[in-house]
């Protein structure tokens, strides 16, 4: 096994040596500490022994790696193997860490769109075509062309919050939404108020969308300062 001190000059000029897949080169300073060359790349690595176990670990390329850094991070993984810890466990730990961190920023990056498809589609089959085809109609963008007389259709009650992010709900949205709403339909505001607090319900029971909006986003507080009364029925016999 040879051995010397690994500097950058040795590492340039140190190739793969003919009749070889790979070829390494020790380091004196950090005997766990090797450049590997093949064919095609030149990589520093780890190589050391636990619970008479080899372990090797690539820490890096030559060319993305500064030499005394990646020396470093090779004593740094002799440490862990001194206290019991594989390197390689601590390296999965990592790698699961960073992918549950991608899959929650995933998560939280669903807008109320995706949300509300997959609500419709899952309750559909418990709703008549008529009450699927009023959910449909409450969050439709509007702008296409009737199906009788002219003109464009309307967008829907909740057109206005579908471009937003679940985890951007909160009540001061709501309210926005809600006032400028009752001011021009009151009551199709009131029901898409109800359609949406039962949609939001329904978030907090499914793992791809718990805990995303703000739990008091449809509180009735907001109905009851922003929606006006119901008026009294004067049409029924005396």
């Amino acid at each position: 096994m040879a051995r010397v001190k690994l500097t950058g000059g040795r590492v340039r000029d140190f190739k793969v040596r003919d009749g070889q897949k790979q070829s390494f080169l020790w380091d004196t300073d950090a005997p766990w500490f090797a450049v590997r060359a093949t064919a095609t790349a030149k990589v520093y690595i780890f190589q050391s022994r636990i619970e008479k176990r080899t372990v090797r670990v690539k820490i890096g390329s030559v060319d993305a790696w500064d030499i005394d850094k990646a020396r470093a991070e090779a004593r740094r993984l002799q440490t862990l193997i001194d206290a019991g810890t594989d390197p390689r466990d601590e390296r999965a730990e990592v790698k699961a860490r960073t992918a549950a961190k991608r899959v929650e920023a995933k998560r939280r990056d669903a807008s109320v769109a995706e949300a509300w498809s997959a609500y419709i589609a899952a309750r559909r089959g418990h709703w008549g075509e008529r009450y699927y085809t009023d959910h449909v109609n409450l969050a439709r963008p509007g702008g296409e062309p009737r199906k009788r007389g002219s003109g464009k259709t309307t967008p829907g009650p909740l057109a206005p919050l579908m471009g937003l992010k679940l985890a951007d709900l909160t009540p001061e949205h709501i309210r926005d939404w809600l006032q400028a709403e009752a001011s021009a339909r009151p009551t199709q505001a009131r029901q898409a108020f109800g359609a949406f607090r039962t949609f939001l319900a329904w978030c907090e029971d499914q793992p791809a969308y718990r805990g995303l909006a703000a739990s008091d986003a449809c509180s009735t507080r907001i109905a009851r300062q922003e929606l006006p009364k119901k008026a009294a029925k004067d049409d029924v016999l005396q």
